[in-house]
This record gives C-alpha cells, sequence and structure tokens, in this order.
C-alpha cells in the first residue's frame, strides 16, 4: 500500500513534461522536485486511502539514535540491536552478494581492491560486519567507513584497532562527499541509513556520490510497508518491555514511518543524478535497494 509506485512515476513525468528540468541548479530542481510532490500528495491524500494511511505515517520527527545530546551508550545498543537483526536475517550477506559484481569487475580488470565508503557508519558496528563478512569470500577490498560525529569515529578507530582490522573510519559529512576529490572511491555505500535523511537531503548525498566514486552508490534499507512497520515496532516494543527503556520503540517505529518506497528512491536518483544507470527494487526479506551507476 506505501509503495505508491504508479503515482511517484506519473509526478515524475508530468514535472519532467513541464519543462521544470532543464537549466535549473540542481538545488534549487530539488526543492521545486519535491514541492511539486508534496503538493500531489496533499491533493491525492483527500480523495485516495492509500494516500491518506501514507501521509499519515511518514514523519519529520528523528529518532534518538540522530539527536547529538542522546546518550551515546544508548545509541550504541540501538545500533547493535539493528546488527542483531542483520545477522539474522541475512542483510550482510545480501549487501556483499549486491555488491559483488561490482568489487569482482575491479578485482579482475583493474587488478586492485575495491575501494568501499561507507556514509553514516556511526560506532562501526556494520560495517565491521561487513568486513568479517567480506574477509570469509575472494572479494578484495579496502574498507572505509565515515560518520559526521567525531566521537563515533574515534570509538570505529579504537574497535578496529582492536580486532586488528584492516580499515579505518574518518569525519565525513554524507551531505558534502562533493569536496572529497573526484574517485577517491570506487563505491559510496549506506546500509540502513537513507531513511535518517530527508528527501532534498538524500538526492544531494546521491548526486555528491556520483562525484566522488568511480563506479557509483548502493543505499539499502528496510521496505516501506505497514507489515514492515508493525515488525519494527514489535521487535523495539520487545526490546523497550525488556530493558524498561521505551527509546528502542521510539525509535523503531519512527525508523519504520521515515521509510522509502523503492519508486521514491528511483525518482529521488533521477533528479539528483540526471543520465545515470539507475535500478531501485525490494528485495526479500524486507529490504529496498537503489543503484546509482556513473
Amino acid at each position: 500500500m506505501l509503495q505508491l509506485t504508479k503515482f511517484y512515476e506519473e509526478c515524475y513525468q508530468d514535472f519532467e513534461q513541464s519543462n521544470l528540468l532543464s537549466n535549473v541548479p540542481a538545488e534549487i530542481l530539488s526543492k521545486n522536485f519535491l514541492a511539486f510532490i508534496d503538493q500531489k500528495k496533499s491533493m491525492m491524500s483527500k480523495k485516495n486511502l492509500g494516500h491518506y494511511i501514507d501521509q499519515l505515517i511518514w514523519t519529520q520527527k528523528s529518532e534518538h539514535i540522530d539527536d547529538p545530546s542522546f546518550d551515546i551508550e544508548l545509541k550504541k545498543e540501538i545500533v547493535y540491536g539493528l546488527h542483531l537483526k542483520n545477522k539474522i536475517f541475512g542483510t550482510y550477506c545480501i549487501s556483499i552478494k549486491i555488491l559483488r559484481p561490482i568489487i569482482e569487475h575491479i578485482n579482475l580488470i583493474e587488478n586492485r581492491p575495491a575501494r568501499i565508503l561507507e556514509i553514516g557508519s556511526g560506532s562501526g558496528q556494520l560495517s565491521m560486519a561487513m568486513y568479517e563478512q567480506l574477509q570469509h569470500t575472494s572479494l578484495k577490498v579496502e574498507m572505509t567507513g565515515s560518520d559526521i560525529v567525531p566521537e563515533y569515529v574515534e570509538a570505529a578507530n579504537l574497535l578496529a584497532r582492536e580486532k586488528k582490522y584492516d580499515m579505518n573510519y574518518k569525519v565525513i559529512d554524507a551531505l558534502h562527499l562533493d569536496q572529497l576529490p573526484p574517485n577517491s572511491y570506487d563505491i559510496v555505500f549506506t546500509l540502513h541509513s537513507m531513511h535518517h535523511f530527508l528527501p532534498e537531503q538524500l538526492i544531494k548525498i546521491m548526486a555528491g556520490a556520483r562525484s566522488v566514486a568511480s563506479q557509483g552508490f548502493i543505499g539499502v534499507d528496510a521496505y516501506r510497508g505497514l507489515f514492515n512497520l508493525f515488525f519494527m515496532a514489535m521487535l523495539g516494543g520487545g526490546k523497550s518491555l525488556v530493558s524498561l527503556n521505551p527509546v528502542f520503540y521510539h525509535d523503531s517505529v519512527i525508523s519504520g514511518r521515515r521509510m522509502y518506497s523503492a519508486k521514491q528512491l528511483e525518482i529521488m536518483a533521477r533528479v539528483g543524478c540526471p543520465g545515470s544507470t539507475i535500478i531501485a527494487e525490494n528485495l526479500k526479506p524486507g529490504l529496498t535497494v537503489v543503484k546509482i551507476f556513473s
């Protein structure tokens, strides 16, 4: 119900036919397009149940994990819970399967490791789990994690050294990837982070990733849908009951409400990265991926 595939495609086509896509700076274009979408959504929500529910569920509220003043140990516990869920449902293996063709191409054709930059790494648990999985394959990679919070980066580098992992973390603002040297990485990758950004921010990230990565951008997040929202609420609610702390339920529900559909991600990529090859699709179990190739 919350995918609204036909609606988003029609919105993009209408916007394209209005000639608003030409000769406009990227940032203004992004704002104009999102305002156009919001206007259409508002109109549709008054006469269509699916759109009404979608509008009701969507929120701009932030998770505790995105609050700079929130207890960092609790943040780490929230991320660790996500890490366990990823292990149980095989998300890391699925992510490596998505990345494999690009990594293999660089390994074989260019005879070097693939340079992967993960954005929104937080305390590093997710990227380290990916690194561990990659060690059991023949794939050769140079993994770099990043986050805007220096304390996260410091903690992640310390943990990587303790584990003797050949990877490092840097303080990088995902909203300013275009300030990094062009082609300094092969792939910009993010796992379970896209929903933390508002649409205009995500468009900017996609555009910046295209400038800094020789191959492109790959983002993996949870599926936008009522069942997935209820499932996430149950997992977070269970953790909150056990710990007697409501923050886990809060962040799980906000996450579920802020997920993007495959078509949403596709049209955001089309606005931010014109001329790129874009693939956005839903994967089992309960994942959505967007791939943007230069």
